[in-house]
């Protein structure tokens, strides 16, 4: 089980690594976030995408509202200047949202609807937070593998040195 520390923790390191790939990732020659480099969804900028629409679907089935973007394949921005502006105002809402969470909420089952498995599911919302913030992290893997295949360091990413996360209480 988690408790609501753990998300605000969680949100604060994604936002930490989010903002540390895309800032490499200006390094990167000119159309080469669009290449497809052999990752999953082909691209790092389909990669992207694809973290960007998981984390509104779920965003949305959190709050108990319809999914507002159905098609999971729509281009959220067109350049690395639009996306980092993007992943920024999201990582914002997230860090905002994650600090309402309280530890009941977190015991209490979410029901909602599979795009993937095309199915109603009701699992735990712990859960579901875990799968939330590890998502990232797993997509996150493959631009990163990515980048250093360009040549480029992406830096730490281990969680105890996000500077984000208060260092001793």
């Amino acid at each position: 089980m988690i408790d609501p520390e753990y998300c605000v923790a969680l949100a604060e390191y994604n936002r930490w690594q989010n903002e540390s790939l895309l800032n490499v990732s200006e390094k990167l020659k000119p159309g080469e976030l669009e290449e497809d480099k052999k990752l999953f969804f082909g691209s790092m900028a389909k990669t992207w995408n694809h973290i960007i629409m998981m984390d509104l679907s779920w965003l949305d089935r959190f709050h108990s509202r319809p999914i507002q973007k159905l098609d999971f394949q729509e281009m959220q921005f067109s350049n690395l200047t639009e996306l980092k502006k993007l992943r920024a105002e999201l990582d914002s809402t997230i860090s905002e949202w994650v600090k309402t969470i309280t530890s009941e909420w977190l015991t209490q089952d979410l029901k909602f609807y599979s795009y993937m498995y095309k199915k109603e599911i009701t699992l735990p919302i712990w859960l579901l937070i875990a799968h939330f913030f590890n998502h990232q992290t797993h997509h996150r893997s493959q631009i990163s593998t990515a980048l250093l295949q360009s040549g480029l360091d992406y830096g730490v990413t281990d969680i105890p040195w996000n500077p984000f996360y208060p260092k001793s209480r």
